[in-house]
């Protein structure tokens, strides 16, 4: 094979000969820490042979001890120990790095993969041979890269929760994002969800009885009241009892009381708030079609609930599916 001249790539530092120098000097020093790993992956396989037999924690304790002895974490010591038994030394390639073998260790094909670097280079960098065993690379360049490299940090919620609230809090950022209809839906149901689970619990605490309440505690006046013609003791307690067993009620009901009372509650609180004066015609006539929409749904629901006919007739079907293409 014939090696390609050396061309500095800082011609203004250093002249091609003075580049072509260095490189050689580090290559060399390469090589050696290279064959120092290796023979220290072989001397753990003499001392203990590497067989489906020898692997566990009787290995793990000889090798952690001889670490130790000889300074060196074990762990270490374990992967000299792996990417020797992946490369026996007849298929080793002296010119290449032992990072590069470690990093092609795991590809079956490996023994012909490590003697044809990538097209247009004379030989392999580890990051390439990271990216052709299918790993991340330490420094990822192609955009691909850089998504995997997110895709694996993001991996815990916890963490994925705090690197977006990081990234959204940049207004360009956040702007690209939210320019994406998908996104504004995936965000918009998330909100929903979230709000109407706030209201069904708020709804459940509201109508769940107070496990200390008793007869007892339905107020001072209570026999005076029935004296005056008030309601009986036992329908009072009947009129506290909730509606739901929030305890056994299925997701379904529990989902359709929420999303109900999200909507109650909203409605609530904006309508005093509203400032009607500012709206135009066509976003009042927006929000009245909306809830025409709505009205169409709820009335489609208690049909539904009363008869358990769940089927839609083509007008509501038009009905519903105004304003579909809206987040």
């Amino acid at each position: 094979m014939v090696r390609a001249k050396i061309v500095s790539p800082f011609p203004k530092q250093f002249s091609d000969r003075q580049w072509a120098r260095y490189v050689k000097q580090g290559r060399e020093l390469v090589e050696e820490e290279s064959s120092l790993q290796f023979r220290l992956g072989d001397l753990s396989l003499k001392m203990v042979e590497h067989s489906p037999h020898s692997v566990g924690r009787g290995v793990f304790l000889v090798l952690d001890q001889y670490a130790d002895t000889i300074g060196i974490n074990v762990n270490t010591l374990l992967t000299y120990r792996n990417v020797s038994h992946a490369w026996p030394p007849d298929k080793r390639v002296a010119e290449t790095s032992w990072s590069v073998h470690k990093a092609l260790a795991a590809l079956p094909d490996r023994f012909e993969v490590i003697l044809n670097p990538p097209e247009g280079k004379d030989r392999w960098t580890e990051d390439v041979a990271l990216s052709r065993a299918g790993r991340l690379p330490h420094r990822p360049l192609t955009k691909d890269e850089k998504l995997d490299r997110v895709r694996t940090l993001l991996r815990e919620d916890e963490s994925a929760s705090e690197a977006v609230e990081s990234l959204i809090q940049r207004p360009d950022v956040a702007h690209r994002v939210m320019s994406n209809p998908s996104n504004q839906r995936i965000l918009y149901r998330a909100h929903h969800e979230q709000r109407q689970e706030a209201a069904a619990a708020r709804f459940a605490a509201a109508h769940e009885p107070d496990p200390g309440d008793s007869e007892d505690d339905l107020g001072p006046d209570y026999e005076d009241d029935e004296e005056a013609g008030a309601a009986p003791r036992e329908e009072q307690v009947r009129r506290r009892e909730p509606a739901v067993d929030y305890q056994r009620a299925s997701s379904e009901v529990l989902e359709l009381i929420g999303s109900g009372t999200t909507f109650l509650v909203d409605l609530q609180r904006m309508i005093p708030s509203l400032h009607v004066s500012e709206f135009t015609e066509r976003e009042v006539r927006a929000v009245l079609d909306n809830h025409r929409r709505i009205r169409a749904a709820l009335d489609w629901c208690d049909s539904a609930l009363s008869t358990g006919d769940k089927s839609m007739d083509d007008e509501l079907a038009r009905i519903l599916s105004e304003g579909d293409d809206e987040p």
